[in-house]
């Protein structure tokens, strides 16, 4: 763990610190861990939240999977559902990831 030994005094005005703060939280990030990041010059990634997309993705995901069914049943005719099927099942897989980790950072 890294010792912070120097305290540095730093003036904001109201308003710059309210952006700062903002900017912050929506990083996930205590204030110091914000402004150490960027004056380091550090990548800041600030990711809304993924659950609405991810419940998006899963009824996309159920429409698929009936169509599917009805393909293979021969009540419809379609091409190559199954390629696209698992195209989808990688970006849910990716977004799930993603959100995992925004998760994780936001409880330390």
């Amino acid at each position: 763990m890294r010792k912070r030994n120097h305290v540095v005094p730093i003036r904001f005005s109201d308003h710059e610190l309210s952006v700062i703060d903002a900017n912050a939280k929506k990083a996930h990030m205590s204030r110091t861990e914000y402004l150490v990041s960027a004056g380091m010059g550090k990548p800041i990634v600030i990711l809304d939240d993924l659950r609405p997309t991810l419940a998006e993705l899963r009824r996309i995901g159920n429409n698929v999977n009936q169509l599917t069914r009805k393909v293979n049943s021969g009540e419809i005719y379609c091409v190559n559902l199954s390629e696209f099927s698992e195209q989808l099942g990688e970006v849910a897989s990716g977004l799930y990831t993603i959100q995992k980790e925004v998760d994780r950072s936001s409880q330390q």
